[in-house]
């Protein structure tokens, strides 16, 4: 595929949370903070203050880690998404400016079903 076949291009690399390279040819974005936010052991590092000097930190944001990135996976899996990424990390670029899907909710929903119960 030549430079002007590419129809989606990573811009920020540093947002990228599942999958590899510069140009996708299936990706979606999501709002990370709103995922992280549905994770029970992320938001108790966060109601806590816990920092990485903390007994517990560590525990807990590999348990959250865990969650997040198995959430990620299996939509990837379940809608062959190649990467998923911060909203902006990814943008369509070429004549067709093709639609990125935005799946947060999707993760969202991954986490509740998967037996974490949303946060009130």
């Amino acid at each position: 595929m030549t430079a002007d076949q590419r129809e989606f291009e990573v811009v920020n690399i540093s947002e990228i949370y599942y999958g590899s390279g510069s140009h996708p040819n299936r990706p979606a974005v999501f709002r990370a903070d709103e995922v992280w936010a549905e994770i029970p052991e992320y938001s108790k590092l966060l109601e806590l203050e816990l920092t990485g000097l903390d007994r517990h930190y560590h525990v807990l944001l590999k348990r959250a880690r865990l969650q997040f990135h198995g959430a990620l996976k299996k939509l990837a899996r379940r809608d062959g998404y190649d990467m998923i990424g911060e909203i902006g990390s990814v943008l369509a670029v070429g004549e067709k400016r093709a639609s990125i899907p935005i799946v947060t909710q999707d993760l969202v929903d991954i986490l509740a079903r998967d037996g974490r119960p949303r946060k009130e």
